[in-house]
């Protein structure tokens, strides 16, 4: 496979949030597995991260559940969604402000086309998000800078001044970067260099925007949907908000199909 072909692969890698596609497409009412130990665990945390498979409806089911069960019980919460980047988030306070309909931003920011593909859950939270007046917070970093950091391509100057700073990674992410990768013969070292970079522009990109929210809202948590190799195993954007502050973080990770009952840690 020439290069160009190891690009869109890894474009497809990438967009799908680091996460193992499968087949799995069992339902079940979340409600039912959440336990009051669950509801502490989430009433104590300052963000809270679900480490969905993008493909995977019952991973869909369980945010919206989880998102049912927070209002329920009158926690104060924000959504922050890796599926907007953070140049979009105009069209998603123009909507918060009735100013655009929901068919509209989701027009605007290509909404279906890149995520709504996956679920029409997506779309039932944001709309139960917008009518409970629950914010709603772009984290992503603009794609168009991601490809240029993969391809390593010069980046502008108003490119410069979108990437995140402060943060530092390590060999041990970078190895955890190549296991999830798996074995790709034909990626050089280079490539695989570049490709690690373009994954921590986007997960430092997600947790500045965490970051900035929690500064402004110290006492809403902000719910995280985003692919669940950005939040697991210690590392992604958990890795980089614990760099800058103590925040109280909580990851999720619902299992697949009718079991649903998902494995957390604290971090």
């Amino acid at each position: 496979m020439g290069r160009f072909g190891w690009w869109i692969l890894l474009i497809f890698y990438l967009g799908l949030g680091a996460c193992v596609l499968h087949p799995d497409t069992g339902r079940h009412n979340m409600s039912n597995n959440l336990d009051e130990k669950f509801w502490h665990d989430v009433g104590n945390a300052d963000v809270i991260y679900v480490g969905e498979t993008h493909d995977d409806p019952a991973h869909h089911e369980y945010e919206l559940e989880l998102v049912r069960g927070l209002l329920k019980r009158k926690l104060k919460f924000a959504i922050g969604w890796e599926m907007f980047d953070e140049t979009q988030q105009p069209a998603i306070d123009a909507w918060a402000a009735h100013w655009i309909s929901l068919d509209e931003m989701l027009a605007k920011t290509d909404f279906q086309k890149h995520w709504g593909v996956y679920s029409p859950a997506y779309g039932r939270i944001l709309q139960i998000a917008g009518d409970a007046r629950v914010p709603n917070v772009a984290l992503n970093a603009p794609p168009e800078l991601v490809q240029k950091i993969a391809r390593g391509t010069p980046l502008s100057a108003e490119d410069q001044q979108m990437l995140p700073s402060g943060f530092e990674s390590n060999e041990k992410a970078y190895d955890h970067f190549l296991g999830m990768m798996g074995g790709h013969p034909g990626f050089t070292e280079t490539d695989q260099r570049r490709f690690f970079a373009a994954q921590s522009v986007w997960d430092q990109t997600m947790a500045s925007r965490i970051l900035e929210f929690k500064h402004r809202n110290p006492n809403v948590k902000l719910v995280v949907f985003a692919g669940r190799g950005h939040v697991s195993d210690g590392y992604g954007i958990p890795f980089y908000v614990k760099q800058k502050t103590k925040l109280r973080q909580l990851v999720l990770l619902p299992k697949g199909g009718l079991d649903l009952s998902p494995g957390q840690k604290s971090v």
